[in-house]
């Protein structure tokens, strides 16, 4: 299927979220087609069973959702589980229910004792059935910005993941495999949650920020991952690199039902005032 413009499809996204009548004001980053952002309104939608809007004005009240956003944080933000996409010099004094690691909560001024941490994209395996059967023995999750070369390397037909695909698609692309090659954030966090053996490829040159959002990730779960290089090579024997499954090392059950709780506390406090 004929994808659409990327400038008209972002769009039509931000417009659909900004639209809505009611509900739980979020921000989130609206840029071109990427699960990884695009997962936030959806997924919040099913973990809080509270409508979402997208809030356009970060002056106004709003939760600002999962991603590498949380510089964007202001006094009107409240974080559940943003992350930094490199180290900031300026303390954030925004308010925080959960931030994505251990590396974006230093951040904090005053970090309250009580905050989650995780990225909420952990809780996918609490919302979304994984597949009956693998479908594939490996699947690659490039970077957005690196689809093309890795669409050029995969001489051999691999299944490839495309970020920008509807987002639930996207998570039961990663399940039906029996192991996954990302370059993506998301892809690895979301691969670890559905308990898919994985492969991190390292940053490309082109992503901001590095390694860091990926160390952050990590702080969450039982032991680190090591990247292999980006290459043509990942496509030619997958099964040569070593796998890994990172697991939540916090309670899912208990971040699920405390971010529910508070993100219905904040949507009825908001719709009151």
């Amino acid at each position: 299927m004929k994808r659409l413009p990327g400038k008209i499809e972002k769009y039509l996204r931000y417009w659909r979220w900004r639209f809505a009548a009611q509900g739980l004001p979020m921000w989130w980053h609206v840029g071109r087609p990427n699960f990884g952002d695009d997962l936030t309104p959806d997924l919040f939608q099913r973990l809080s069973g509270v409508p979402v809007r997208f809030e356009p004005r970060r002056t106004a009240p709003h939760v600002l959702g999962m991603g590498s956003i949380l510089q964007k944080a202001t006094a009107a933000s409240i974080v559940c589980g943003s992350g930094l996409i490199e180290p900031v010099a300026t303390r954030l004094l925004a308010r925080a229910i959960s931030v994505r690691g251990e590396l974006s909560l230093q951040a904090f001024a005053s970090p309250p004792d009580d905050v989650l941490l995780g990225d909420p994209a952990v809780l996918v395996s609490e919302v979304a059935t994984p597949a009956a059967q693998k479908r594939h023995r490996f699947g690659f999750v490039p970077h957005v910005r690196s689809v093309d070369r890795w669409q050029a390397w995969n001489v051999k037909g691999h299944k490839l993941i495309d970020p920008a695909a509807p987002v639930w698609k996207v998570v039961d692309d990663i399940a039906s495999c029996e192991t996954i090659v990302s370059q993506s954030l998301h892809g690895i966090i979301v691969a670890d949650a559905m308990g898919v053996p994985n492969v991190w490829v390292a940053p490309s040159d082109a992503m901001r920020g590095g390694r860091f959002k990926f160390d952050d990730y990590f702080t969450t779960i039982d032991a680190p991952k090591d990247p292999v290089p980006e290459s043509r090579d990942l496509f030619s024997d997958p099964s040569r690199f070593a796998t890994t499954l990172g697991h939540y090392r916090f309670d899912k059950q208990a971040y699920r039902s405390r971010l529910r709780a508070a993100l219905q506390e904040i949507a009825a406090s908001l719709q009151a005032t």
